[in-house]
């Protein structure tokens, strides 16, 4: 570990040469501006982290078991007469007493009946349009993520012990926000949100990759060992709930919900993004913001177990666990031979 440092902080020297020259621009315009501009949450702009800090979250916090990482896998067998899906959520741990690591597995199996094949042939027949065909399907899919995401959060917020919670992916996934056309998938995750991150608010969620320009762009022109604090949700929850195909009756209540939830997470969640390794590219990271600059270096301290990567190395176990004891095909066998011996 001790030889890993010292090359990393020789390669992390000759890597500010190169790359200052080639992120002036945006190092000395932009970056002043993201502290400064309005509505910045709080601790915004760009901060470095020296080695020793991550040597001491490393020794404190992840090696001793403070920190519990939730990342899940997730498939689904259709047959005719029922829909199958299956969750899988690991929670995973550093043990460094004794030099290896713990986790938890929670599996969930979940039978969804929809209309029978001959109403759907029939539907079919009648309608001859393909796209209401693939129409369904991308409702499957949503329903079974959002499935997966109120899993993870249960997890997180229930499940894990450890002071600190790492997880996958954005602490508000839309899934859970549109409730994938259920809204009691959103009365079930509203509470979630208010008790993971508003209340125990020690969390940081880190996704792979990131469609937001401006966090990528600012991420680029990181340096290693840098991370920024950069916006807060509040537009980002405002889009999703306003422009959310809610419509009347049933949704009400867990509309309701969700205003109040806005109302109440209104500047407390924030986005960053952090570098660890000159090796590797930049990573998004949520957090709260009474937490974001103690959730971006925890982040960073388990990143750099994997610098070619540059990504927890506790997410990446997590995430390993479900798909290596639960693979895509577990569920199809089993549920084969169960139909094939009733004569399904």
């Amino acid at each position: 570990m001790a030889e890993q440092f010292d090359r990393l902080q020789r390669e992390i020297i000759a890597a500010q040469v190169r790359e200052m020259e080639a992120r002036r621009d945006i190092r000395e315009q932009a970056f002043p501006l993201i502290a400064r501009r309005e509505g910045a949450p709080r601790d915004a702009g760009v901060h470095e982290v020296e080695l020793g800090e991550l040597r001491t979250v490393q020794q404190h916090l992840l090696f001793s078991g403070h920190v519990q990482a939730v990342d899940g896998a997730s498939v689904v067998h259709q047959t005719l007469p029922m829909t199958i899906f299956q969750t899988s959520i690991a929670l995973a741990t550093y043990l460094g007493d004794h030099g290896t690591w713990g986790h938890r597995v929670f599996q969930k199996d979940v039978k969804v009946s929809g209309r029978t094949a001959l109403d759907r042939t029939l539907a079919l027949l009648a309608q001859r349009k393909a796209a209401e065909d693939a129409e369904e399907a991308g409702v499957s899919d949503m329903l079974r993520r959002g499935l997966m995401a109120n899993a993870e959060l249960a997890v997180m917020a229930r499940k894990a012990e450890a002071p600190w919670r790492m997880g996958h992916g954005h602490p508000l996934p839309k899934e859970l926000l549109t409730g994938a056309g259920m809204p009691e998938l959103i009365e079930l995750s509203v509470p979630l949100f208010r008790e993971l991150l508003l209340d125990h608010k020690r969390f940081v969620y880190v996704p792979h990759g990131s469609n937001d320009r401006l966090l990528r762009t600012i991420g680029d022109a990181l340096l290693p060992l840098e991370y920024a604090i950069v916006d807060d949700l509040n537009s980002y929850m405002h889009g999703v709930i306003t422009q959310g195909h809610y419509g009347t009756g049933r949704f009400q209540k867990a509309l309701r919900m969700l205003e109040g939830f806005q109302a109440d997470a209104s500047g407390k969640l924030v986005a960053g993004v952090f570098r660890v390794s000159p090796h590797s590219s930049s990573q998004v990271f949520y957090a709260h913001a009474e937490h974001a600059s103690e959730a971006a270096i925890v982040a960073m301290a388990d990143a750099v177990l994997v610098e070619a990567r540059g990504y927890p190395m506790l997410l990446d176990l997590a995430g390993g666990i479900c798909r290596e004891m639960f693979p895509s095909d577990a569920i199809f066998k089993p549920a084969a031979a169960v139909m094939t011996q009733y004569g399904a």
